[in-house]
């Protein structure tokens, strides 16, 4: 089993965590313009570096990292399978001990354990993919902040019990938000996702507030939302 995109097939068997609209709506979402050096952190089973790919220039390149050795591999059988195998490298290997190919990325978009410091799940290899260990949140933004060209940017998507400590870590780190969206499952619920991107101070300007709301009253999903994802969702 797995998931059809329009331009690409992936496998999510070998994943803790698998394909979800979450991931779907963040790559879909973030603005990548021309940029030449992308760098996925938390890849999975390649969703992301996949999306990157499809929506980058033809002589763009993205780096897909996986600490989880059967994700990696996936995203590589992923990669492989689809219509850019030279254009995205996997690379398997935890954050914080990586030596990249290169040292300064355009655009870095992580996906890190989302509930770090929440409740624990059944399996261990599920445990670390949504937990995560330690300060997930400073260390993958440290790491991010280290590998990001001057005029680059980060963008992150997290639970929103996770926002201030994320806001917290980027100012301790020089970082300030220049998009924040927050997402609503229906119009009648809280938001329960923010999708932030992140620049050196020096960069930075004004914020641009947004909001996104996924299906609506009837359960169907929003015009917005599908003009986001139409170039990956089916029809």
């Amino acid at each position: 089993m797995g998931f059809q995109c329009r331009q690409f097939y992936l496998k999510d068997d070998q994943c803790a965590m698998k394909v979800s609209t979450d991931s779907l709506l963040f790559g879909a979402w973030v603005e990548i313009a021309a940029a030449q050096r992308l760098l996925d952190l938390g890849t999975g089973c390649g969703i992301l570096a996949l999306m990157l790919a499809q929506r980058s220039m033809l002589s763009a390149h993205i780096d897909a990292v996986e600490l989880d050795a059967r994700a990696a591999a996936q995203a590589q059988e992923n990669v492989n399978a689809s219509p850019w195998p030279k254009k995205v490298t996997v690379v398997q290997g935890d954050v914080a001990a990586l030596e990249l190919p290169v040292t300064s990325y355009d655009v870095i978009v992580m996906n890190p354990p989302y509930f770090a410091g929440h409740l624990a799940s059944p399996t261990a290899a599920r445990q670390l993919a949504r937990q995560g260990h330690g300060q997930v949140w400073r260390t993958w933004l440290a790491c991010a902040h280290d590998w990001l060209s001057p005029v680059g940017k980060i963008a992150v998507v997290a639970p929103m019990t996770a926002l201030q400590q994320i806001l917290t870590c980027a100012a301790s780190l020089g970082l300030c938000v220049s998009r924040q969206c927050q997402v609503h499952s229906t119009p009648s619920k809280p938001a329960y996702l923010v999708m932030l991107e992140l620049r050196h101070e020096s960069a930075h300007s004004s914020v641009v507030h947004e909001t996104m709301t996924i299906r609506d009253a009837t359960g169907a999903y929003t015009a917005v939302f599908k003009t986001l994802t139409k170039d990956f969702y089916l029809s």
